[in-house]
């Protein structure tokens, strides 16, 4: 393991009467061929620490753009102590681990929900707010730079470490986040000709940042304006660099992002997918909190049962319950293959008002008082179809099929939390044998602990940079057949998805 930053214990040479080196040079000369430069908060502490340390100290290297940055030094053998801290910027929530780097071990992990939310939830609003005003950019740079240092916060008091014995932190996150947090106006990210500010920030003090540390920040690179850093980080818990059949990352929320490939090529892509895969199709969406319906199941006794986070009377439905519940109601035959419900299949179902076609339309009631309308299944099939399109319309690109994916990594969100026979059900994912499907978890942040924990992992991020080609699919060949074909629960053709089997049928 080689982390990011280090120490070293240095035995310094005390000067004499034929030797009058200062302390900053003399400093330097004992790191040997070690390119580093003396921050001056360090140089400003040499004396007398060095003489009081009788020239036995320990100095703390976090990486800079041309080799290291002596950013603390301290009498004695401290190398014991080392620390680090990863963290994924996601535009909803935000995530931070704290390290061990002698160890690798996790020392504390704190969640916080993204203030910037404040100025919408969708990151293109985000984007118009600072088009209509630039003042808006430092709103947003201060939401997320209150919102990490806070979290800095919370880990150091949970692991017993002072900030200041923080030796670098990872960030990642996609390339909007990632520009409203080095203060960098995001609009060409969204707008042609789609020439971000930067697709890597570079190595920078945290104090320029605004963050309560010593140390230096190391950002993911992205590869293009919709494939940022949160998705390179992912691959780095791929081995789509070393093996030889083709390998998928599928990251998939408001926006999905895939890549696809092996040892000799890397295709990119990225679209939107839609809110209403999160739960935002029904009137009673929300974010998977304590009291959101999270799971539903019918029997074969055709009674609708669900399980809420924390065992709390429901408030509401999160995005995997909805997921469920059209899977379960498509196989209880309670909804057919183009999204339409059956209003005799149980006295669940009812019928409500939709203010957009001024009439009464079925609707299948989950939970007292909370209902699933024909229209909101029919926006959720629209963007399960999107989400779908993309690996479909790529795999035509390459001339392959479902069946040559060697292996199928989940990431995000939806892939962590999100049942994967239900997403398989509905068409959301290829239906392949399901120890293909490897679950990732939070793969931006897992991706960054990586690099945080051995550097080595940046010479295979510059390798996935390099190899990778980003594709259009709005542009590509059979994007809008594809797109037709799967508006169909699981798809229009059947002989996709054999293992799928409607217990009734509407």
């Amino acid at each position: 393991m080689e982390p990011m930053a280090y120490k070293r214990c240095l035995e310094i040479k005390k000067p004499d009467g034929q030797d009058a080196l200062a302390n900053r040079e003399r400093l330097l000369s004992a790191l040997g061929d070690i390119p580093a430069r003396v921050t001056l908060p360090v140089m400003q502490r040499l004396y007398p620490l060095l003489q009081d340390a009788d020239y036995r100290v320990t100095v703390t290297l976090s990486p800079s753009e041309l080799g290291w940055d002596v950013i603390c030094i301290e009498p004695g053998d401290t190398t014991g102590r080392l620390y680090g801290l990863a963290l994924d910027i996601g535009s909803t929530t935000l995530e931070m681990e704290l390290l061990d780097l002698n160890s690798g071990a996790t020392l504390a992990n704190v969640q916080r929900e993204n203030r910037q939310r404040a100025m919408g939830d969708n990151i293109l609003d985000r984007i118009v707010a600072v088009k209509a005003d630039i003042r808006n950019l430092e709103r947003l740079r201060s939401y997320v730079v209150e919102d990490i240092s806070a979290m800095i916060s919370l880990c150091c008091a949970e692991a017993g470490v002072e900030s200041g014995e923080i030796a670098v932190l990872v960030a990642a996150g996609n390339t909007t986040m990632m520009h409203f947090l080095y203060g960098c106006d995001p609009w060409q990210v969204f707008q042609s000709p789609y020439t971000p500010v930067f697709y890597d920030p570079g190595i920078v003090c945290a104090a320029e940042l605004g963050l309560p540390l010593n140390c230096n920040v190391v950002a993911m690179p992205a590869v293009a304006n919709y494939l940022g850093g949160d998705i390179t980080s992912g691959l780095l818990m791929t081995d789509m660099d070393t093996r030889e059949d083709p390998a998928m990352l599928l990251d998939i929320g408001t926006n999905g992002e895939l890549a696809f490939g092996c040892r000799d090529y890397l295709l990119l892509g990225a679209g939107a997918a839609g809110p209403a895969l999160e739960g935002a199709v029904s009137e009673r969406g929300m974010r998977a909190e304590p009291g959101a319906i999270s799971s539903i199941s019918i029997g074969e006794d055709n009674i609708l049962r669900y399980t809420t986070i924390g065992g709390e009377p429901p408030r509401g439905i999160c995005g995997s319950g909805i997921l469920d519940l059209i899977a379960q109601g498509y196989l209880a035959g309670w909804i057919a293959g183009n999204g339409t419900i059956n209003p005799g299949a149980s006295d669940c179902i009812s019928y409500v008002w939709d203010e957009l076609r001024q009439q009464n339309i079925p609707a299948i009631e989950y939970a007292p008082g909370m209902f699933l309308s024909e229209s909101d299944i029919a926006e959720w099939i629209r963007c399960k179809a999107a989400a779908f399109t993309m690996v479909a319309t790529l795999l035509d690109h390459c001339g392959l099929t479902p069946d040559d994916i060697g292996r199928l990594y989940l990431s995000g969100g939806f892939g962590t939390h999100y049942d994967l026979e239900s997403a398989i059900t509905v068409g959301l994912y290829p239906d392949l044998p399901r120890d293909r499907f490897t679950i990732l978890g939070n793969s931006s942040l897992q991706g960054a602990k990586l690099l945080l924990t051995d550097r080595k992992n940046m010479e295979r991020l510059r390798h996935f940079q390099e190899m990778g080609v980003y594709l259009q699919f709005g542009e590509m060949e059979r994007f809008l057949e594809n797109m037709i074909a799967a508006q169909f629960l699981p798809h229009t053709d059947a002989r996709l998805y054999p293992s799928v089997h409607p217990r009734k049928k509407p």
